[in-house]
């Protein structure tokens, strides 16, 4: 089965497969294979995610996607999933910043009577069994929300979180949910909380946790 293994940006991949080198990553151009898996860095955003898996899946067709990566949590989120650092599976996704804002509000394709809003979702998950075992039957599953911009202030997590019914959000979970739909290839997408998705303070924030939990999860997959 050929897998295919996703992230955002170098700094993700890097640090979750410590065995994968930065040269490795700066000369792979369109991904690189090891140890019987692709690799792919896909650049930031719904649309480099969704853009990259369809060049690279033309040129090396794939049975399946793991998409890997660190996320915010929105402050109305479950305890458990507003602790830095942990992974939670994204069971479906949504654009939340695709509308127009109006005011102090914000209006979605929906309010705006333009088209039906889309959840993209995860399917077949029980395909990822070998790389993992059982160690994802203890993770959180959320709803996510996908933005092109992240959130800054505390008005928009919230709007964001109560509008869409979603507990965290990232820049290229429903490109990839997306793809999978289309392409009808499972998607499992897995992401560490980095930050509470609030008014914008990067000293509490802590990437470098987010991704050890993800190095520590996927131990066994490389």
């Amino acid at each position: 089965m050929k897998t295919l293994i996703c992230t955002a940006t170098s700094l993700e991949l890097s640090g979750i497969f410590p065995s994968i080198s930065s040269s490795e990553i700066e000369t792979a151009g369109n991904g690189l294979e090891k140890g019987g898996i692709s690799f792919l860095v896909t650049g930031i955003g719904v649309l480099n995610s969704y853009a990259s898996l369809v060049q690279f899946h033309q040129n090396t067709p794939i049975d399946r996607i793991l998409q890997i990566g660190i996320a915010g949590a929105y402050t109305g989120a479950r305890d458990e999933v507003k602790v830095l650092g942990t992974p939670v599976i994204i069971e479906k996704e949504i654009v939340a910043d695709l509308g127009a804002e109006d005011s102090d509000s914000f209006l979605s394709l929906n309010d705006m009577e333009l088209g039906e809003m889309e959840y993209y979702e995860s399917k077949n998950l029980t395909i990822f069994d070998d790389l993992f075992g059982n160690s994802l039957k203890a993770l959180p599953v959320v709803t996510g929300s996908t933005v092109n911009t992240a959130t800054g202030k505390e008005a928009t997590g919230i709007l964001r979180a109560e509008k869409y019914g979603v507990e965290v959000e990232s820049m290229e979970g429903a490109g990839a949910l997306k793809f999978g739909e289309d392409f009808e290839i499972p998607v499992l997408q897995i992401r560490s909380i980095s930050n509470i998705a609030t008014t914008r303070d990067r000293e509490s924030w802590d990437i470098i946790g987010a991704i050890k939990s993800l190095r520590n999860l996927c131990g066994n997959v490389l």
